[in-house]
């Protein structure tokens, strides 16, 4: 009964519907559930991976912004690629459900997470270091990569073809040079899935939960 109602009370304490205050009455009201682009735009990612126990769209959320934030770590944070634009690669990448491909996310644009050591980007850099190089590579390169038309000339809007042609040089911007090469799209994007499934699994296993406290 306690583990019950400890449950109930972290649902009740989580974010998963919108609410707005009746002009009339002042009250309260949760109207329809938070989706995808919702959990994407709160300040607090912590809260994001705590509310993916009961939601599918937190926890979808919850892996594009470790993906994003290891983007970050291994961009901007490496000054590989200095000036990288205030918003979620993988929905500009359209990788993430809900990625529109152009469309502003206001969590990054605001405040790129949060500092480069704090407790989150401490996390994701582990996670980072937990996955198969390979893995991790793959699914980095596919986060990165943004539809032609869509970012000008950035080394990073291309096909995913040219992608596979270019991963040398990719490769060496993401700083994980020395990887084993990828025969085809087919097989960079069985190595991304596998990586995002880790994560996926990360976040689904409560061990997420305990390190947001």
């Amino acid at each position: 009964m306690g583990k019950r109602n400890e449950k109930a009370t972290k649902r009740n304490s989580c974010a998963i519907t919108q609410r707005k205050r009746n002009s009339a009455t002042g009250a309260v009201m949760n109207t329809k559930p938070l989706n995808y682009d919702d959990y994407l735009r709160m300040r607090n990612p912590w809260a994001v991976i705590n509310c993916a126990a009961f939601s599918d769209a937190a926890k979808d959320a919850g892996v594009s912004r470790i993906i994003d934030t290891m983007l970050d770590i291994q961009l901007d944070r490496r000054h590989i690629s200095p000036g990288w634009p205030a918003m979620s690669i993988t929905a500009l990448a359209g990788e993430a459900p809900g990625g529109g491909g152009g469309h502003d996310q206001m969590f990054l644009a605001s405040q790129k997470y949060s500092p480069p050591d704090s407790e989150w980007h401490r996390a994701c850099a582990w996670l980072l270091s937990k996955l198969p190089k390979r893995q991790a590579a793959a699914m980095l390169l596919q986060a990165a990569r943004v539809r032609p038309g869509k970012m000008g000339s950035s080394p990073w809007s291309l096909t995913s073809s040219q992608m596979v042609a270019l991963q040398d040089d990719l490769l060496q911007r993401l700083g994980m040079k020395g990887v084993a090469r990828f025969e085809s799209v087919e097989s960079l994007q069985m190595c991304g899935k596998r990586a995002r499934a880790y994560l996926r699994s990360w976040i689904s296993s409560g061990h997420a939960e305990k390190e947001a406290g």
